[in-house]
């Protein structure tokens, strides 16, 4: 099978970093701290920050903050296993200039880094990935939005969703997995 992988919080530890980051900058900027634990993600409303400062942030921070990033517990584990059952791991991920200066070199210089195993990467121009998983035929496409998982499965697109703190929300009629050997056992009942 053809599976594609988002990278942030499906291979990385993504949002546990970012939170880490925001409460380091929120300290600079007003110090109040976050001031909704129950928001539906960092960027959303959990500081009181203005879209413009959340969307700066990102510009001035977002490739500094991704080299840094590790990955998510037995992710390479789990990637090695499907590639030694046969399958194609294909990386689509959504990273962009101008939250990425080099989106392609920062990201293959943090896959070798962290010898992550995979065999081809696409950089996707938008966040809804459908276009890049019909093109390459993928099989099921796993990725940590809710959103673009039900925009992808209304256009043909079999999709897992990877939990994570802010999407378990969002799941509703989704198939999710909970962790990287979940996401293995759906993906090996998948194939039968």
């Amino acid at each position: 099978m053809n599976i594609g992988l988002d990278i942030d919080n499906v291979i990385t530890a993504f949002d546990e970093k970012i939170l880490q980051n925001f409460l380091i900058e929120d300290k600079k900027k007003r110090n109040a701290g976050i001031i909704n634990p129950n928001a539906s993600h960092i960027n959303n409303g959990m500081f009181d920050w203005s879209d413009e400062e959340v969307q700066e942030f990102y510009v001035n921070n977002m490739e500094r903050i991704a080299k840094g990033l590790r990955t998510r517990r037995n992710c390479k584990k789990y990637m090695n296993k499907m590639i030694e059952d046969g399958h194609s791991l294909i990386l689509i991920s959504h990273r962009v200039f101008p939250d990425y200066k080099e989106p392609e070199k920062t990201t293959l210089e943090w896959l070798a880094k962290r010898k992550v195993n995979f065999h081809k990467l696409i950089l996707s121009k938008s966040p809804d990935k459908t276009s890049e998983c019909i093109e390459n035929k993928i099989d099921i496409m796993i990725d940590d939005r809710a959103s673009q998982c039900k925009k992808m499965r209304a256009n043909g697109v079999n999709c897992i969703l990877m939990l994570t703190k802010y999407n378990k929300r969002e799941i509703n009629d989704l198939p999710y997995a909970k962790d990287w050997a979940d996401l293995y056992r759906k993906v090996t009942q998948w194939k039968k």
